[in-house]
């Protein structure tokens, strides 16, 4: 994919790949480049938009500060999805949401309570090198060192690398996971092209009687993720 001397066959393979996941059934194609990387023109020309970046953090292997008991990760229920949602449909930017939206997946959650109340969760992604954290994380945790630390602590005895992922609306973080003893790899662009576009249904006045022309609408994207480089995954 590096290769763009031939940037007409580039992009007749980058439409090739869209219409098939259009007709696939989904709205949105995602994509993840290196900053460096030249395929970022050609995802451009073929109606690719910028809307964010990420990174992995790799954990230290272990930690030395003890884990206080008051800063405990749980398993998420299904009681949680809710309080979930809410938090990401808060935190996370309207740009980002209508490339991703929020969905409860199926995948193994971690939640961390506050007052009662979830302020932060975290997916894991398990494979050959190692596990995958996404987390979210409201900015106003009391004591992120702690919190993280605690989360660290959740994998001590894995046996394998554990990476956080983060992105450009959690830059907050990078401060603390340095401290820690976190090592980042480079900045991956988030990009989306969005198949389809919502419209408003028509509506036409006839002999006094309002006739619409509606459809059935999905009440949320579906998503066809495409990868460009190697994503910001254990390595």
């Amino acid at each position: 994919m590096e290769d763009t001397s031939d940037s007409h066959e580039i992009l007749g393979l980058w439409d090739y790949l869209n219409s098939k996941a259009g007709e696939m059934g989904a709205m949105n194609v995602l994509a993840e480049v290196s900053e460096s990387s030249p395929v970022f023109e050609t995802l451009r020309k073929a109606g690719f938009s910028p809307y964010g970046w990420e990174a992995a953090w790799k954990f230290p292997k272990k930690i030395n500060a003890p884990v206080e008991s008051d800063h405990e990760w749980t398993i998420a229920v299904a009681t949680d999805d809710p309080q979930m949602r809410s938090l990401y449909q808060s935190l996370v930017p309207p740009i980002v949401q209508a490339a991703e939206a929020y969905s409860n997946g199926g995948t193994r959650r971690l939640v961390y309570r506050e007052n009662d109340e979830i302020v932060a969760f975290v997916e894991s992604s398990a494979g050959p090198n190692g596990l995958y954290l996404r987390p979210l994380i409201h900015p106003a945790v009391l004591d992120i060192s702690a919190l993280l630390n605690a989360l660290i602590g959740q994998f001590n005895d894995i046996g394998q690398p554990v990476y956080l992922q983060v992105r450009s609306y959690q830059a907050w973080l990078l401060d603390t996971l340095g401290i820690i003893g976190g090592e980042s790899s480079s900045h991956f662009t988030l990009l989306v092209k969005h198949l389809a576009i919502m419209q408003r249904n028509g509506v036409i006045i006839t002999n006094g009687k309002l006739v619409t022309n509606r459809q059935a609408e999905p009440t949320a994207p579906m998503v066809s993720h495409l990868s460009v480089d190697d994503p910001p995954s254990p390595q």
